[in-house]
């Protein structure tokens, strides 16, 4: 291969890279304006809360 291919290559390369940079934050930014932005529901975040506690609990002596 000559540098010339070499650079040509490189060249693609990076457009092709920085495209899909670009296009990646354009699909985050549209996800962002599509989400809802108000805080969530209390009652809502009371369950998820519940959800999440442990199921049990570890006794440790003092």
């Amino acid at each position: 291969m000559s540098g010339s291919e070499d650079t040509g290559y490189l060249k693609m390369f990076g457009i092709v890279l920085g495209a899909l940079v670009v296009f990646t934050f354009l699909i985050g930014a549209i996800a962002n304006m599509m989400s809802p932005g108000s805080a969530p529901d209390p009652l809502v975040a009371a369950q998820t809360s519940e959800r999440l506690m442990p199921v049990g609990q570890s006794r440790i002596s003092p």
